[in-house]
């Protein structure tokens, strides 16, 4: 099996030094890439690239927001979970939207961060409770964030496939649920993705709150 790849950028060395060790303790787990900031991240990607990048938001020279939009455009593939301290719902949903992957506290255990990674890289993105569809359905209600989507033409099973998507199913429980093939629902997802705009799930839970279909 194939290690995941991981990049950790902390400017605060006790915590980076300590996740490390204890993210080397897992066989299944490499770290490829540490960096101060997401400059040094930046340029270390030159030379090799990770699956998935632990990614801290307060750093000197070049912080997590900007980072997190230099890596969504840039490398589109990789993957970004960002640790943080700082849980307000707007500055979470603004990560979300602006490429993040998945969201934790920093005072999480290290299986909780162990969990997300394996999450991610096997469905794409992590969110736990604190980034849920309620959370979303009241922030779009208040106005505090104004999703802005493309008039769509949805069919009956991708409407299917939003709906289990929301209700934090992953790929394969509703390939199960609908009785497709994985790669069927995977299809449908980039079909629902590219048909509402959305970026990420986070998205589609906000385009299904905004048409009413939850």
């Amino acid at each position: 099996m194939k290690k995941i790849k991981l990049a950790v950028v902390d400017d605060q060395e006790l915590f980076r030094r300590g996740i490390i060790s204890l993210l080397k303790e897992n066989e299944e787990l490499s770290v490829v890439i540490e960096a101060q900031n997401g400059k040094e991240l930046v340029d270390a990607m030159k030379r090799r690239k990770p699956n998935i990048v632990l990614l801290d938001i307060e750093m000197p020279i070049m912080d997590g927001i900007a980072t997190t939009e230099y890596l969504h455009a840039t490398y589109p593939d990789v993957k970004i979970l960002i640790l943080t301290m700082h849980d307000d719902d707007e500055f979470v949903i603004h990560l979300i939207d602006k490429g993040a992957h998945g969201f934790l506290l920093k005072n999480n255990s290290i299986d909780v961060v162990v969990d997300a990674i394996y999450s991610i890289m096997g469905n794409g993105y992590y969110f736990n409770d604190h980034v849920s569809k309620m959370m979303i359905k009241g922030l779009v209600r208040s106005k505090k964030i104004k999703p802005n989507f493309n008039p769509v033409n949805l069919s009956d099973r991708e409407i299917e496939v939003i709906k289990l998507i929301c209700k934090e199913h992953t790929t394969s429980e509703i390939s199960t649920k609908l009785c497709l093939s994985v790669r069927t629902v995977d299809n449908h997802r980039e079909s629902i993705l590219e048909k509402t705009g959305a970026r990420n799930v986070a998205g589609i839970v906000m385009f299904a709150i905004k048409n009413n279909l939850l």
